[in-house]
C-alpha cells in the first residue's frame, strides 16, 4: 500500500507540475536560440516529452510542436520535433529568421503541412519532410539536410525532393534538388542576404499538369527586397513558349505601387501545333492594390481550342479583396474573332462593350484545388457574327444583357441571364427580348447534373412570328445533354414543340422543331404567322398547316432538314385568294432553304394580279431560290406549259388565251376585245416570285377592239373611262375614238416582271379604225406600269407620210394599278 501510495502521487504530481514547469522550460531554450517574443501554450506533457503550439515571431508559428527531449531527465536537450501546421508569412521569413531557424538546438525535424501566407493570399501546401541537423565536421556549419514530399494542388503531380539549408558567406541559403529517379526534376535555390534582400532560382523539367498538354520545363530568376522585386522567366511545352519580362520591376508594397510604375508582360508565342503570338500585360495603377491588365493576340490557333482565333483584344483592372480573393473587373471594349474549328472553318467575331453604367466583373477567391470558388457578373452590350461578313449564319447581338454566376471547385453552381434584346437577323430575322436564362449544377445527380432552362423569352422578326420560349437543357456536358420545350405564338394558337441532344465525347447532337397541325381558321389574321412574306393583310384562312424541322450537328458539320404539309388550304386577303392548295415540300437545308428534286404542290385557282386555275408545279428548292422542274395551270381561258429552261430559269408554252380575259380590265372600262393569243415567255424565279423577263404573244388571227361609248356626248372626254390628264385636254377622248371601231391585223402582248405581284407589258397593235374620216394606218404601244408613265417605243417601219398627232391616255388596271397607252396617229393617204 506505501508503493502504491507513493506512485499514485508521483502520477499526479507529474500531471500537475509539469506542464508548466516544460512551457517554462520551452520559452527559455526558444529565447535562447534568437525567438525571445516566442509564445508557447503547453496542451500535453510526459516525462520526456511535450506537445504545445508554438508562435515563434510574427508570421511564423506552428498549430502542433511535439518535442522529444535525450537523456533521462524529463528536461534535457531537444533531440526531435514534429511540427504540423506550419503557418509562415513570407514577408517575415527573411535572413536573419532564417539564420536562428539553422541554428536551433535540435537534432531531427518532422514536417507536416504547411500553409504559405503572402499578405492577402495564402497557399496550402501537404509537404511530408524530415531534416537532420549535422554538425560533424564534414559538414557546412549549422547544415541541415533531409528530404521532402510536396503535393501543391489536386491535378499537380508531387514533387520529391532532397533539401540542404546552410549558412554561406552571402547568407542562409535553402537548395532543393530533385529525389534520385524523381518526375518532374525541380532544382531551387533560395538565398537571403543582408538587410532583407534575397535571390532566388527555380528549374523545373519535365513537369505534367492536369488539363495542360505535354511536360513543361521552366526556369525563373528573382531578386530584390521586401518591397521591389525584379522577376525574369521562361517555360517551354510542346505547343507553346512562354516568357515574362518587364523593363521595370515587380513592386511588392502597395505604398511604393501607388508611387512607382511598373509592369510585367506574359509573351506566348505558338510552337508545335500552336501558331500566333499573345501577350498578357500586367502594371500597377493609381489605386494601391489594383493592377492594369490588357491582353492581346494575333493568328493564335491551338487544336485544343474550339476558336482559331485571327485577334484578340481587351483590358480592365485585377484587384486584390484579400483571403485569396482577386477582382478582375472589364471596364473597356473587348473584341475577339477567329474561325470556329467546325471543320470548314466558319468565321466568328465577338465584340464586348461595357457601356456607360456597364462591366464585366469576376471575384476569385482561392484559386487552388478544392478552394476554388468564385462569382461574375456582367451588365452591357454584346454584338457578335458566326459565318462569313456578307451572309452570316447568325449575326446580332443584346443591349442591356445581365448575367450573373456562381461556382466553386465542382463547377458551375448557379448562373442567371436576361437580355433586352438579342438580335439575330440571318437565322432568327429577328430579336429575342426579355430574354431569362437559369442555370444550376447538382453534384449528387450525376446522371443529370446540369439544368439551363430559358423562360419568357419572347422572339419577333421579318421571319418568325411572335413566339414565347420555354425551353430546359439538362445533362451532362461531357456525357449527354437533352433539351426539352415549346414556342408558342404570341396572338395565335401556333405551337412548336422543341428537343433534342448533344453527346459530348462523340461530337454530335441534333435539335427538333415539330409545328403541331394548326387550323388556320382559329388565326384572325395569318400575317401575323408569316411576317416576311410581304402579304397586304388581313388574311383569313381555312384547312390545316403542320411541319417540322431538324438541325445536326456531326464533327463539326451543320446540316438541317424538316418538312411542311398542307391540307385543303384556301386564303383570302385584299390581294391575294388561294383556293384548294395542298402539298408537302420535303426539304434537306434549312440555311439556306434547300430540298430534293421534284416537289409538288397544287392549287385550285390563284388569285392576284393575275387570276390563275388548276395549278399544278413540280419544283426545286436550292440555295433558297425556285428552280421549276415543270407544271401546267390554266389562264385566261387557254393553258400554259411550264419547263425547265437553261441557267435555273423556265420557259412558258401558252395557248388558246383568249385576249378579253387576259386584258380584264380594258373589259372592265367597256372596250370589246376579240381574239386568242399564243406564244413562248421566259422567266426566272426571284426567291419564291415568278418573273418574266423575255419573250411574248401573239394574236393567232386578226381581231377586233371596239369602244362604243367612243365620243360619250362630251367634248370635254367626261364620258370616256379613264381621266389621265387632270385637265381634261380632250386627249383621251381623242384616243378613245381611234380605238371605237377598230381592226387589227397584228397584235403582240409581252408581260414582264413578277406577274403574281406587279405584271408589266407592252401591247403592240397595227390596224385601222374603220369609223375614221380618213385612212389611218396605226402603231401602239402599251406599257402597263404601277404609277408612272413611259415615253412610247416607237415600232420599226411605222410610215410618217404627215407629222404624227401623238395622245396619252390611261385604263384601269387590276389591283389599282395604272395603264398608259401611247398611240402615234399618221394622217395621210
Amino acid at each position: 500500500m506505501p508503493v502504491i501510495l507513493a506512485i499514485t502521487g508521483m502520477i499526479l504530481a507529474g500531471r500537475l507540475i509539469l506542464p508548466g514547469t516544460a512551457e517554462q522550460r520551452l520559452k527559455a531554450a526558444l529565447a535562447g536560440a534568437g525567438f525571445p517574443d516566442a509564445q508557447v501554450t503547453v496542451r500535453h506533457a510526459g516525462w520526456g516529452w511535450l506537445e504545445a503550439g508554438v508562435r515563434l515571431q510574427p508570421g511564423l508559428e506552428a498549430d502542433t510542436a511535439l518535442v522529444t527531449f535525450a537523456g533521462l531527465l524529463p528536461w534535457g536537450e531537444p533531440a526531435r520535433l514534429a511540427l504540423t501546421g506550419i503557418s509562415l508569412d513570407m514577408g517575415h521569413l527573411n535572413g536573419p529568421a532564417l539564420t536562428r531557424l539553422i541554428d536551433l538546438p535540435i537534432d531531427h525535424v518532422d514536417i507536416g503541412s504547411v500553409q504559405l501566407i503572402h499578405r492577402d493570399w495564402s497557399l496550402p501546401l501537404a509537404l511530408h519532410a524530415t531534416l537532420d541537423h549535422k554538425t560533424e565536421d564534414a559538414a557546412e556549419v549549422g547544415a541541415w539536410q533531409g528530404q521532402a514530399v510536396m503535393e501543391p494542388a489536386a491535378g499537380w503531380p508531387s514533387l520529391a525532393v532532397t533539401i540542404n539549408l546552410a549558412k554561406t558567406a552571402a547568407g542562409p541559403a535553402l537548395r532543393l534538388d530533385a529525389a534520385p529517379g524523381a518526375t518532374p526534376m525541380v532544382s531551387a535555390t533560395l538565398v537571403a542576404g543582408a538587410k532583407g534582400t534575397a535571390k532566388a532560382e527555380v528549374t523545373v523539367k519535365d513537369l505534367r499538369v492536369r488539363d495542360w498538354p505535354g511536360p513543361l520545363s521552366a526556369h525563373m530568376a528573382a531578386q530584390g527586397d521586401g518591397g521591389s522585386w525584379s522577376v525574369s522567366a521562361t517555360a517551354e511545352t510542346p505547343n507553346a513558349h512562354l516568357a515574362l519580362e518587364g523593363a521595370e520591376p515587380w513592386t511588392g508594397t502597395q505604398a511604393a505601387m501607388t508611387t512607382a510604375p511598373w509592369g510585367v508582360t506574359l509573351r506566348v508565342r505558338g510552337a508545335g501545333d500552336w501558331t500566333g503570338e499573345g501577350l498578357l500585360t500586367v502594371a500597377g495603377a493609381a489605386d494601391a492594390g489594383t493592377l492594369a491588365v490588357t491582353v492581346t493576340a494575333e493568328d493564335l490557333t491551338a487544336p485544343e481550342l474550339p476558336l482559331m482565333a485571327a485577334f484578340l483584344n481587351g483590358g480592365g483592372t485585377l484587384k486584390s479583396e484579400g483571403d485569396g480573393a482577386w477582382h478582375l473587373d472589364l471596364t473597356r471594349p473587348a473584341q475577339l474573332g477567329g474561325r470556329l474549328r467546325d471543320g470548314r472553318g466558319t468565321p466568328v467575331s465577338l465584340g464586348w462593350d461595357p457601356g456607360a453604367d456597364g462591366r464585366f466583373a469576376v471575384t476569385w477567391r482561392g484559386g487552388w484545388g478544392k478552394e476554388r470558388r468564385g462569382h461574375a457578373e456582367a451588365q452591357g452590350a454584346l454584338v457578335g457574327r458566326l459565318g462569313p461578313a456578307a451572309t452570316p449564319l447568325i449575326a446580332g447581338g443584346t443591349t442591356g444583357l445581365h448575367v450573373t454566376a456562381d461556382w466553386d471547385a465542382g463547377g458551375l453552381g448557379a448562373l442567371e441571364a436576361s437580355a433586352a434584346s438579342v438580335e439575330a437577323p440571318v437565322l432568327l430575322g429577328g430579336t429575342l427580348e426579355g430574354a431569362h436564362l437559369s442555370a444550376g449544377f447538382d453534384h449528387a445527380n450525376r446522371a443529370n447534373p446540369w439544368q439551363i432552362t430559358l423562360d419568357g423569352g419572347r422572339v419577333q422578326g421579318t421571319v418568325l412570328p411572335p413566339l414565347a420560349l420555354a425551353v430546359t437543357l439538362s445533362g451532362d456536358p461531357a456525357a449527354t445533354m437533352t433539351l426539352a420545350g415549346q414556342a408558342r405564338g404570341l396572338g395565335t394558337p401556333l405551337i412548336l414543340g422543341l428537343s433534342g441532344h448533344w453527346i459530348g465525347a462523340e461530337k454530335r447532337g441534333e435539335a427538333a422543331a415539330v409545328l403541331e397541325p394548326l387550323t388556320l381558321s382559329n388565326v384572325p389574321d395569318l400575317t401575323r404567322l408569316l411576317p416576311g412574306a410581304g402579304l397586304a393583310g388581313p388574311i383569313q384562312g381555312l384547312g390545316t398547316v403542320a411541319g417540322r424541322a431538324r438541325l445536326s450537328w456531326d464533327q463539326g458539320r451543320l446540316t438541317g432538314s424538316g418538312e411542311v404539309r398542307a391540307e385543303s388550304v384556301n386564303l383570302v386577303g385584299p390581294t391575294l385568294a388561294i383556293d384548294g392548295l395542298k402539298g408537302a415540300v420535303v426539304l434537306d437545308g434549312l440555311v439556306p432553304l434547300h430540298s430534293p428534286p421534284s416537289q409538288h404542290i397544287e392549287a385550285k385557282a390563284v388569285r392576284a394580279a393575275l387570276a390563275v386555275a388548276d395549278v399544278g408545279m413540280d419544283f426545286q428548292l436550292a440555295d433558297g431560290r425556285v428552280l421549276l422542274q415543270g407544271g401546267d395551270l390554266a389562264w385566261a381561258g387557254g393553258h400554259v406549259h411550264l419547263a425547265p429552261d437553261e441557267g435555273g430559269g423556265f420557259s412558258a408554252t401558252v395557248a388558246e388565251v383568249d385576249l378579253a380575259q387576259a386584258l380584264p380590265a380594258w373589259t372592265a372600262a367597256g372596250y370589246r376585245l376579240q381574239g386568242k393569243l399564243s406564244g413562248r415567255l421566259l422567266g426566272r424565279f426571284d426567291g419564291m416570285a415568278p418573273v418574266l423577263a423575255y419573250g411574248g404573244l401573239q394574236a393567232e388571227a386578226p381581231g377586233h377592239i371596239g369602244y362604243p361609248d367612243a365620243y360619250g356626248g362630251d367634248p370635254t372626254g367626261a364620258g370616256v373611262p379613264v381621266v389621265l390628264n387632270p385637265d381634261r385636254n380632250g386627249k383621251v377622248a381623242l384616243v378613245t375614238r381611234a380605238l371605237a371601231d377598230y381592226d387589227y391585223q397584228a397584235l403582240t402582248l409581252e408581260p414582264k416582271g413578277p406577274i403574281l405581284t406587279d405584271p408589266r407589258a407592252r401591247l403592240l397593235l397595227r390596224g385601222v379604225n374603220r369609223d375614221s374620216t380618213a385612212v389611218i394606218r396605226s402603231t401602239w404601244t402599251w406599257n402597263w406600269t404601277p404609277a408612272t408613265c413611259r415615253p412610247p417605243a416607237r415600232r420599226k417601219g411605222a410610215r410618217e407620210e404627215a407629222k404624227p398627232k401623238s395622245a396619252m391616255w390611261a385604263l384601269p388596271a387590276h389591283s389599282g394599278k395604272r395603264a398608259m397607252v401611247a398611240h402615234h396617229i399618221h394622217e395621210g393617204a
